[in-house]
């Protein structure tokens, strides 16, 4: 049996609240929908700028006030797949880490100091310049300690030993024979991480070490919408997050008989709003 359409029941409710109201709900839910689109495209395009950069970026070497330097350079965001073709090196360093990488950094760091620096933090009520030891009728070797400490945090504790040959004894005649490191502990406080700025994700690395500097330096940061695990370490609040599919008890219009009640079944939903 076909249901015979009122024409003036549908134009009614065409005329009211109600219909108002879903209209509205639904241009709401379009423009969110919609709104979400344009920002996931500038999203892209704002990571496609920063590894760009990253790309075609070299180290910045600054000072701090109390005189310490920290080194940076641009970093990449990237899905793990997208970074193979990036930087092969910096994905193999990701792929060769156990667990889920959110960030990776790799730093070459250098040490130089001359003989002026080496001098001018020489610990010398430290130092120990040991007694001679016989190794032979010939030979001798004198043990000695030398510490250099910078600050609190940072120092290098080295000793060794020197061997001392006599050629002749009269007249008597010594030589360097040889010089070694026996043992060396050195300390190194350094910081580093990742960061924005000027609108840019950099990595940086810094130190208060007298003659510490960095010789090259790289990093990713793994696009946390690219990893289900990763995304369940970040709580995200944002508007307009999706389509959803649910049962709902709602208000209705029957429009074929011009009345108004509940109706349960299943719905779409958009959400608005993710807490």
């Amino acid at each position: 049996m076909i249901t015979k359409i009122d024409i003036n029941k549908i134009w009614k409710f065409l005329k009211s609240k109600i219909f108002t109201i879903l209209l509205i709900v639904v241009l709401i839910g379009y423009a969110g929908f919609q709104y979400n689109t344009i920002q996931n495209l500038k999203r892209d395009k704002a990571i496609k700028e920063q590894n760009i950069i990253a790309l075609n970026d070299s180290l910045k070497y600054e000072r701090t006030k109390n005189g310490e330097l920290i080194v940076s350079i641009a970093g990449y965001i990237s899905t793990e797949k997208e970074l193979k073709s990036i930087n092969k090196d910096l994905w193999e360093r990701v792929k060769g880490q156990s667990g889920d990488i959110i960030s990776l950094n790799h730093v070459i760091i250098q040490l130089r100091q001359d003989s002026i620096q080496l001098q001018k933090w020489l610990k010398e009520k430290d130092k120990i310049i040991g007694e001679l030891t016989t190794i032979d009728s010939n030979t001798y070797a004198a043990p000695w300690v030398l510490p250099y400490v910078y600050d609190s945090t940072n120092f290098d504790i080295i000793s060794g030993r020197t061997y001392i040959k006599v050629l002749s004894k009269n007249p008597l005649k010594l030589i360097h024979s040889n010089t070694e490191i026996i043992e060396r502990l050195t300390q190194i406080d350094l910081t580093w991480g990742q960061k924005v700025e000027d609108k840019q994700l950099r990595v940086f690395v810094q130190s208060a070490y007298p003659g510490f500097t960095v010789a090259a330096m790289e990093g990713v940061l793994i696009d946390p919408n690219s990893n289900p695990l990763i995304k369940k370490l970040i709580k995200e609040k944002h508007w307009f997050t999706g389509l959803g599919i649910g049962v709902g008890i709602s208000a209705g219009f029957n429009i074929t008989s011009g009345t108004y009640g509940l109706v349960i079944g299943p719905s779409f939903i958009y959400n608005i709003y993710k807490w």
